[in-house]
């Protein structure tokens, strides 16, 4: 077979393998299992597999094929993927896996509880976020309490329609997003007359800030603000398609922004996401790490300085 042209035949071979079945097959090292059907991948905790399909949390990339996974998670030329796996399979040919397709479901919030009062209590009294700045997001749909669980849930949107919520127990140290939420929409506040944006790793941080801002008369709506719903410091290369979904695709969204400033956990997986991040896109934008210096995050910042200032008052 020529190494520079692939011949049709050879196209329609490769293009039947799955990512799970040549993992399965040639690779089987790298698969972890996470339940009945689902694996995630052993080097990658975000790429997960399921169904015949693959979906990489982290970058929002997904896909079926083995082809599509050896170019994108790989970093195989088209080419070169090919002939790899011509070769895989003619030397030892795949056993298949057979899969029941499920049907796909509309993303839906969770159910709504008649009030958000213990929500309210938790974000103001315990985490010591400013009630207001609470109301407000409530008021727009963002922040509400789920009736099952009694969850504090962190909805983000695209334009106008629910895309993606982020679930907290108030009790528990439960976190989770929700099935089906697009990463890519995020919880975020933005506003488009400001070019700068301030990104965190949780809502709870970013609504901390928002405080720790109004707390020294700042008006704390002149930003733009995102929350990442965690990090990652499992970044291989430098190119911009691999920082995470939620800000490469907000700042897609928002060619207004011209500074990033970072200000993620105070713990060796935040520090390595910010200088990796950082150095993917500093030659794009000027980009400063303002993680927490003495605190493991933001809002442990602010829960300190509200305690002192109890203190003193």
């Amino acid at each position: 077979m020529s190494k520079r042209f692939i011949r049709k035949d050879v196209l329609e071979k490769v293009r039947t393998l799955s990512a799970f079945d040549y993992l399965r097959n040639y690779a089987p090292d790298l698969l972890v299992k996470n339940g009945r059907t689902d694996y995630y991948h052993r080097d990658h905790d975000s790429l997960h597999f399921s169904n015949g399909k693959w979906y990489w949390w982290s970058q929002g990339k997904g896909g079926t094929s083995a082809l599509d996974y050896l170019i994108i998670v790989e970093g195989y030329e088209f080419k070169d993927a090919c002939n790899y796996l011509s070769e895989l399979m003619n030397v030892s040919e795949p056993v298949t896996t057979y899969y029941h397709p499920k049907p796909i479901k509309p993303f839906e919030l969770p159910v709504k509880d008649k009030n958000n009062d213990l929500v309210i209590r938790y974000l103001c009294e315990i985490r010591k976020i400013d009630k207001d700045i609470v109301d407000d997001f409530i008021s727009k749909g963002m922040i509400y309490q789920s009736a099952n669980f009694k969850n504090a849930v962190f909805v983000g949107y695209d334009k106008d329609k629910p895309a993606y919520a982020f679930k907290r127990s108030i009790f528990k140290n439960f976190k989770l997003d929700h099935a089906g939420s697009n990463k890519a929409f995020s919880f975020n506040y933005t506003n488009k007359n400001s070019n700068e944006l301030h990104v965190f790793e949780a809502a709870i941080d970013l609504l901390s800030y928002m405080t720790l801002l109004k707390m020294d008369e700042i008006d704390y709506t002149e930003f733009n603000y995102l929350s990442l719903a965690g990090a990652s410091d499992k970044i291989a290369s430098k190119s911009e398609a691999d920082i995470p979904i939620a800000l490469k695709a907000y700042l897609e969204r928002n060619p207004n922004i011209k500074t990033i400033i970072f200000h993620l956990d105070n713990d060796e997986v935040g520090i390595g996401a910010t200088s990796k991040i950082i150095s993917i896109l500093n030659s794009k934008y000027p980009c400063i790490d303002e993680h927490p210096t003495s605190y493991k995050d933001v809002n442990e910042e602010l829960i300190h300085k509200n305690s002192l200032l109890s203190t003193f008052f």
